[in-house]
């Protein structure tokens, strides 16, 4: 190949790897178009049934916390997630042997934590939390539909004035805050289906990665994802694995 031709390939190659380039929306663009995405659903409530799953230290911590058996080396439970929008949201973990009243639970109201029964000495289980009640807790629309999730994301530390682009399983997305690579809290959502897959924050004073997978299973549709990840430098340490869904259900405020 002539040095001609080599430096064509190497150049089609460094774009092929990039992300996407073009024109960069800036954030308050990127949020209006996530909170049309949103409601284009018509939620005002979500319950979400499937499993949470904890192991290393940090289950045992909250397996002796909770009173909930570890299976094997791992917290793994029944687990319901609870959200009302606006800024609502409640993870039980829902042992076949405890009542309503008896289960372990971690509390979000309107950007507030609180718990029940011992689950709210889990940083990881505060972290999932908190990060899905950011970008799947609000109420979208209204004169001003990128306000409520611009307001959210600045409570969670994450600066608004710059626009970046990463890649995600696969796929690009804008990142909103620090750089792809920096360590600092930043929200990332899906460049083509204006998702929110991605939270970086703060978390209960650590910083964890909240990773929101899989939208358009068959289990969660566009409502909810498949799965909900924590990872914390680096390591995978907590997740919630959806296994129903139910629309518009009716939630009592009492519960948040």
């Amino acid at each position: 190949m002539s040095r001609t031709g080599r430096i064509v390939a190497a150049l089609a190659a460094a774009l092929a790897a990039a992300p996407a380039l073009g024109y960069l929306l800036p954030v308050s663009g990127i949020l209006k178009r996530l909170s049309q995405r949103r409601e284009d659903l018509a939620l005002g409530s979500l319950e979400v049934r499937g499993t949470f799953i904890m192991g290393g230290e940090a289950g045992k911590v909250a397996s002796q916390a909770t009173g909930i058996p570890l299976l094997g080396s791992e917290l793994s439970v029944a687990a319901v997630v609870s959200i009302k929008m606006p800024g609502r949201c409640r993870l039980d973990l829902a042992a076949p042997d405890l009542s309503d009243a008896e289960r372990p639970a971690v509390v979000v109201r309107q950007g507030r934590v609180t718990g029940l029964k011992g689950l709210e000495r889990s940083a990881q289980a505060q972290a999932l939390l908190r990060g899905v009640c950011a970008v799947l807790g609000e109420r979208p629309g209204g004169a001003e539909p990128d306000r409520p999730y611009a307001e959210e994301l600045a409570r969670l530390g994450v600066p608004l004035g710059d626009v970046y682009l990463g890649r995600f399983g696969g796929r690009v997305a804008y990142v909103l805050g620090a750089r792809p690579q920096e360590k600092k809290p930043q929200a990332w959502v899906d460049k083509q289906t204006f998702q929110p897959v991605r939270v970086v924050s703060a978390f209960a004073g650590t910083l964890f990665d909240v990773r929101l997978l899989d939208y358009g299973s068959p289990v969660g549709g566009d409502w909810f994802p498949r799965t909900v990840e924590v990872h914390e430098g680096g390591e995978l340490r907590a997740r919630f694995v959806t296994e129903k869904v139910a629309a518009n259900p009716r939630i009592a405020d009492a519960v948040f």
